[in-house]
């Protein structure tokens, strides 16, 4: 049976179709489509659901990827899968009240209804998700890591001064915080990003030594783990967590938030931190910069064994599963 993947425009970011080109690069019998409005005004929202209409299939298994949930309205009588990656527009942003309405029913209320089958990226995702639907088959499937992300040996800051990065500079990575807790230690921070007026001033005041990228591309994203020592992930809100994943398969040491999506993602592969209490931030950057290789080294170790749970092979299958259980199964034409 064909599998109809739509997809967002890429012009909206390239993260959600990065980590699901990892998984359906591999599944046969499949086309994709990326729907041609960005953003989420009247004339965006009719012309993706006029798109997906003229392109369903209804003998075909039709998949929305991420972000366009509301483009399941123009799936009704097809065969339908929704991945909900996070719930941020409803619980980060800051947004007036009758948008957030509007966001909450064409975005998750009704897509949940109409969906045949819902997946959530991880079981934290799916407990916000929840709060919007009586519906008891929602299935999690973690995302997989790309296998462009590769073990390189260790190289333990053999100038002395361990390297910490930090990819992504939206409010919720919480940096202002995190250079905040650097102040004053002996390390360079590389940050993958475009930066803030107020994350700038901060930097400036902390007086970090820093180094600021942004528009790299995946070989570099990945060449920039692999130049690393550490990498900070203290996030306060996440719908999973790819680059913990990523920094486990290169075999580099995480310290990250301790939230419950990241305490699903990472397992005992990272160092926990607080993310509103500055002190403990600092602790555990101070336990890892003064460290002598062992608690590094024993995070390393932890990673490659937690980041098997996240191979593509083994994601993979789950969605063909999913996609099977939906092809052989009148019951959810």
């Amino acid at each position: 049976m064909r599998r109809l993947f739509f997809h967002r425009n890429l012009k909206a970011g390239y993260s959600i179709n990065r980590v699901t080109q990892t998984v359906i690069s591999g599944i046969p019998e499949r086309q994709e489509y990326f729907v041609p409005y960005v953003g989420a005004s009247l004339k965006a929202i009719l012309g993706n659901l006029l798109y997906v209409w003229r392109h369903r299939d209804p003998s075909a298994v039709h998949h929305i990827t991420g972000d366009i949930h509301y483009c399941i309205l123009a799936l009704i009588g097809c065969k339908s899968v929704l991945t909900i990656h996070d719930t941020v527009p409803l619980d980060y942003n800051q947004l007036p009240q009758l948008k957030k309405l509007l966001m909450e029913w064409l975005w998750f209320r009704l897509p949940l209804r109409l969906a045949t089958k819902v997946v959530c990226i991880s079981e934290s995702t799916k407990r916000y998700v929840m709060r919007y639907t009586n519906r008891q088959d929602i299935e999690v499937i973690h995302n997989a890591v790309d296998p462009a992300f590769q073990e390189k040996p260790y190289r333990d800051d053999q100038d002395g001064v361990p390297t910490v990065l930090m990819i992504g500079t939206y409010p919720n990575k919480n940096l202002i915080r995190t250079f905040e807790a650097l102040k004053g230690l002996k390390c360079k921070v590389v940050i993958i990003g475009r930066l803030s007026m107020a994350q700038q001033e901060t930097l400036a005041a902390c007086q970090l030594d820093y180094v600021q990228k942004e528009g790299l591309s995946d070989a570099q994203i990945v060449e920039a783990y692999e130049s690393c020592d550490i990498v900070s992930f203290i996030s306060l809100f996440e719908g999973f967590g790819m680059i913990v994943i990523e920094a486990n398969k290169v075999g580099r040491p995480v310290i990250c938030s301790d939230i419950p999506v990241l305490r699903e993602v990472a397992g005992d592969a990272a160092l926990f931190v607080n993310p509103n209490d500055v002190e403990d931030m600092r602790k555990g950057f101070e336990q890892l910069l003064s460290d002598d290789g062992t608690l590094r080294q024993s995070l390393v170790h932890k990673g490659f064994v937690n980041v098997q749970r996240f191979e593509v092979s083994a994601i993979r299958q789950q969605w063909l599963a999913l996609y099977d259980s939906i092809s052989l199964n009148p019951s959810s034409w």
